[in-house]
Order: C-alpha cells, then structure tokens, then sequence
C-alpha cells in the first residue's frame, strides 16, 4: 500500500526541471520554470481519454482541516491529548477518473407480512375455550422502480493509498455539482495544485465489479421502504435496468491527508463537495477500559437472577420471589447509573479535544 500519493509529473525538454502540476488531458504542457511549452508525454504517448465532466471542488483545504478536527472532536475513545500531538502530512488535493451510470430500475418483489388475528383456542383438558391473539404471516408483492446515478473508480493502479481507493470506489453522483469539461477548471494555476490521474481501464469492467450490485441494492431497498415498519420474511426481489449512460468519464475531487499520532498512522478523507468523509482514529485504551469495566459491572448484575433458583431452593418459594424482585430493581438502578458513567466519561473527553482544537485557531 502506498502511503503518499504520487503526482504526474514530466521532466522539461528544455531546463530538465519536474513538472508536477498540469492537466494530463491538456495537449501541451508549460514549464513554470522556463515557461517553455511542449507537447503533453501522456497525450502523445498514451492518448489519454478526454473527461466529459468534472465535478469542481466545493470545499477548501481549510474545510477539509475543520472537518478533520471536528471528527476527531466527536468521535469517542480517541485521546484527549490527540491535538497536542497530532502531526498531519501534507494535505493532497485530488481529482480521480471516474465512470458515471446512469439509468432506471425496476423491482419485483414478494414476501410474507406479520398480522395479528383472534382465534378461539381450546385449553388442555379440552373444558372451555378462550379467545387468543395470535401471529400470521400473509403473502404479499408489489413492484417499485426509480432512477439510479453513481460514480464508480475507473482506476486500477497502485498509486493511491487503499484507504482512498475504498472510499472513491462507489460514490453518489450530484449533478448539481457537476459541470462540462474544461481543463481551466481544473485549477492548476493556483498556488494549491491537485493531483489529476487519468482512467485506466474501461466501463464494462467497472460496471461487472460495482454496478449490478449497487442497482440491485438500490432496487431491494426502495421495495422495502414500501414494507417500512412492517414484520416481514421470505423476501424475494427479482430486478432489472435500463442504462441512459454507461459509463461517462468524470473527474471527481477529493481530500486526503495521513497523520500521525505516537509513531502510528492514521487518515482522513473527505470529498471536494464536503459531503462525506471517512477516517481512522488512535484510540485511549483507558478509556476504553473505564467502558469495559462499567459494561462488565452491568453483565454481572445481569446474570444474578439465577441465585433466585438457590434460595427457593435453600429456603422457599417465597425468598426466591422477593430475591427476583430485588435483583430486578436493582438491574435497572445499576444500568442507569454505569451508562450515565459512561455517558458522562465520553462528555468530558470530547469537552477536552473541543478546547484543545479551538487553540488551534
């Protein structure tokens, strides 16, 4: 796994000196150097696919640092002293080749739904006959269908750390933010370049990795909101699509950063339009242990109902009742108490890492 990710870059025919920060779609290439200009090597020589469209960033870099710390804020069992001593790597700004699908579902489903019902039942000895509320499961079906847009990675190589390559893999497309093609977008003149990656590899293969299933969870999903509070089994979907595009080539942004806390790595993503993120944390095994004892305390009180056994056993039936009563109340006072414990050692914690981050400010 790679733990940077790699530029484009070009050396320059004239001065020699690297290129870093131009659009591997753009014909030609200038050096910010010498400001000579010459053909672009990954046009020339790879004949790299032209993106249809490109979602432009949304966010800055001081959005993805406030995002950053704001998770580590919230998120429990992460150390209170974790602003002191993070140190982050470079932030990477990046726009990564993606394939766009398009196009509409269909779903038909059937399953069995729970429903209540009177019966009259006879006792045992077959003397009298009550009436009793019982569980029924009845067949149903129905079909659903709707629009599906999703971007898929379009990109095989080894240049992005796997933690982006996860994340980027499947991801909802907004059309809001997405614009026509124009490398001027793209921002390479700007004193925070992003990296650009072009596509390597092609629809039908990212589709037949990502797509079928992505519809069809989809599909399956919308069925079950219409059984939305309803008892069911046996669920059975049969679903199909039609495809309005297969696959456009779009550029998507993203914001990725590595950071270190105690010698150990960890990551942060968020993408351009700062919408989704995903990161990995230290953790502080005290707190943790501080949560685990107080979870154990609750199991032991929980499984005390047994000793009830011993005293109808050792005394009588009346000592054993008493007992469960006890037990009882005591199981519920016992759990409020060690979850407001726990409630109130997290609060404190993420009161801890809130001052400590606005002294970043």
């Amino acid at each position: 796994m790679s733990n940077t990710l790699e530029l484009q870059q070009v050396i320059c025919p004239s001065c020699k000196q690297c290129i870093t920060s131009f659009s591997p779609f753009a014909a030609e290439v200038e050096c910010p150097y010498c400001h000579n200009k010459a053909f672009n090597p990954l046009i020339t020589a790879k004949m790299v696919p032209v993106p249809e469209r490109l979602i432009v960033f949304k966010t800055q870099e001081s959005d993805f640092e406030q995002s950053m710390i704001n998770n580590l804020v919230d998120a429990d069992y992460v150390p209170k002293d974790i602003f002191q001593i993070i140190n982050p790597d470079n932030v990477i700004k990046a726009y990564l080749p993606m394939f766009l699908y398009e196009g509409r579902y269909q779903s038909s489903w059937s399953c069995k739904v729970a429903y209540e019902t009177n019966e009259l039942q006879a006792s045992s000895d077959g003397t009298r006959v009550k009436n009793k509320t019982v569980k029924r499961f009845a067949p149903q079906s129905g079909t659903s269908q709707g629009n599906f847009a999703f971007l898929c990675l379009a990109y095989e190589g080894q240049d992005i750390p796997e933690e982006l390559r996860n994340f980027s893999s499947q991801f909802p497309y907004n059309v809001m933010a997405s614009k026509e093609y124009d490398p001027a977008l793209l921002g390479l003149d700007s004193g925070n370049s992003p990296m650009t990656m072009a596509m390597d590899t092609d629809t039908d293969l990212v589709w037949n990795k990502y797509g079928d299933s992505l519809v069809n969870e989809l599909a399956i999903s919308s069925a079950k909101q219409q059984l939305s509070g309803e008892e069911i089994k046996d669920f059975h979907a049969s679903n199909s699509y039609d495809m309005k595009h297969n696959g456009r080539y779009v550029l998507a942004p993203f914001w990725f950063v590595y950071y270190t806390y105690n010698n150990e790595k960890h990551y942060f993503i968020m993408d351009g339009l700062g919408e989704n993120t995903a990161m990995s944390t230290p953790i502080d095994p005290e707190e943790v242990a501080f949560v685990q004892g107080k979870e154990r305390i609750k199991t032991i009180v929980k499984w005390l109902w047994p000793l009830a056994i011993l005293f109808i056993w050792l005394l009588n039936f009346g000592w054993g009742i008493g007992y469960l009563a006890v037990w009882f109340i005591a199981k519920l006072i016992v759990g409020k108490v060690m979850d407001k414990q726990i409630a109130n050692r997290l609060a404190e914690s993420r009161e801890i890492r809130r001052q400590e981050a606005e002294k970043l400010r």
